[in-house]
Formats: C-alpha cells, structure tokens, sequence
C-alpha cells in the first residue's frame, strides 16, 4: 500500500475540499465538475482497497490491525457518496460547505489508514 496513489489520493481531496471552499464563497452548489472530482477520488480509494486487499496478507498486520485497516478504508468510499446525497437533496450554501468536511475526512481517512498499515 506503498506509493504515490495514498498521497495523491490525500493530495486530491484537500484539493477537493479547497475547491468547494471557492464554490461556498461564490455561494454556488456542486456541479458536475465537483462530482467528477469525487468520482477519481472515489475510484483512487476503491483501486487503495484492493490493493490493500491483496498486500494484507504479505503485511505483518493482526486482525485487529486489518479490521481497522478495513474499516478506514470502507469508510473512505462512503464518505464522499453520503456527503454529495446530502448536498444535492439540500441545495444550500451550508449543504456545499458539508463537502469541505468531506474532502477533509476523506484526506484524514487515508492518512489514518497510512498510519494503521506502517505500523
């Protein structure tokens, strides 16, 4: 689970996160330019997981460690659908400022799942 994709995988969601910060100040909602976004971030982080996947076993992780691994990992790819369900239902400035947290959770998730796999 080495690599470029975990960091760029963190680097394009806090890049998503700035972009919806801009989209809040111009008091716009998500697009489909937004979308396209999240859906790289979301085929970067399904690509991590079944890298994951097969990497786990060559690891020196527990099963607690893995279950961890896992459960950030899962988490990673709801976090990004739930966040743009709730921000297309709403149409408000508030609901685009939701995808701000998500673009942030998102990085943290990854980061988090980085943290669990080295060590």
């Amino acid at each position: 689970m080495d690599g470029p994709l975990p960091l760029a995988l963190i680097a394009a969601s806090l890049l998503f996160a700035v972009v919806v910060l801009v989209y809040v100040a111009l008091a716009r909602t998500p697009d489909w330019g937004l979308l396209g976004l999240a859906g790289v971030i979301e085929a970067g982080v399904l690509v991590l997981l079944v890298i994951a996947a097969f990497q786990v076993g060559d690891a020196d992780l527990s099963g607690p460690s893995a279950i961890t691994l896992f459960g950030y990992l899962v988490a990673a790819l709801a976090v990004l659908p739930i966040g743009f369900l709730w921000s297309l239902t709403e149409r408000s400035r508030g609901a685009t400022a939701v995808l701000a947290v998500v673009g942030l959770t998102e990085a943290f998730l990854v980061v988090r799942a980085l943290q669990v796999w080295a060590s």
